[in-house]
């Protein structure tokens, strides 16, 4: 028969209490605590997880936002770069189109004027062949008394001159005043006494006083004669007719080329 000892099993259940407290408080009490501990952790991590997840689905919004954005505003440039290359190609074919109107118009002038100046210089070679022959044809079938008519109508033109252009004839005199006056007589043939005479009265009585005779022969002249005194001049000879013509013709052509 199994017999108990009181002592023996309040000793025994002491060393169990004392083995309960001091494995609840050695043992379990830190396992649950690390236990709570670690569950603690892990539901900060997840809640860290779960804050991370948010952001990250957030910032993935925002992303998706801001390349649709960029999308959108490198759409609106492109579009916007199109349209001012466009203007811009506009602008620079207007701005050709112009130029070659420009270029045009002064083209066209230019042309006008160099049809002008051919024209005028056509004319005036025109004139002056013209002229050319007919003082070659007077100077072959002239007689004679051609060149004396001249000659004497020059004498009476310088008398004329005296009782007609009196204010002329007092500038010629104080042109000569305080130096020698000298006539040059240049007639196409050589003049004769009585001619020579004739001129030296009419000059001598144009500028009052004495005066030298210089004569000169130029068969340029074709007929007639031509008188310098000081800075006054004379003309009665078929080249200075023909001149005068020549001069006359020019500004009549040079009009009707304007007007055309």
């Amino acid at each position: 028969m199994l017999t108990l000892d009181v002592a023996t099993v309040v000793f025994q259940a002491i060393n169990f209490v004392i083995l309960a407290v001091v494995l609840n408080r050695f043992v379990f009490r830190p396992i649950l605590r690390s236990a709570a501990q670690s569950a603690a952790e892990k539901a900060r991590i997840a809640k860290e997880l779960d804050e991370e997840r948010r952001k990250a689905v957030y910032l993935t919004a925002d992303l998706e936002q801001r390349r649709a954005k960029i999308d959108e505003e490198a759409r609106e440039i492109v579009v916007q770069a199109r349209e001012e290359a466009e203007a811009e190609r506009q602008e620079l074919r207007k701005r050709a189109r112009m130029e070659a109107e420009q270029m045009l118009v002064e083209a066209q002038a230019d042309a006008y004027q160099l049809e002008q100046q051919a024209m005028r210089e056509f004319h005036e070679q025109l004139v002056e062949a013209i002229l050319q022959i007919c003082g070659n044809v007077i100077s072959n079938v002239a007689p004679h008394e051609v060149g004396d008519s001249l000659t004497h109508r020059l004498s009476e033109n310088i008398r004329e001159l005296g009782r007609a252009e009196i204010w002329r004839v007092e500038a010629l005199r104080r042109s000569l005043s305080g130096r020698e006056a000298t006539a040059h007589i240049t007639s196409a043939k050589e003049l004769s006494t009585e001619h020579q005479g004739e001129l030296a009265r009419v000059l001598t009585a144009l500028a009052d006083r004495r005066i030298n005779i210089e004569l000169e022969v130029d068969p340029k002249l074709v007929a007639g004669v031509r008188v310098r005194l000081g800075d006054w001049m004379m003309d009665n000879s078929i080249a200075g007719q023909l001149q005068t013509l020549r001069d006359q013709v020019s500004a009549a052509l040079g009009e009707q080329v304007n007007l055309a």
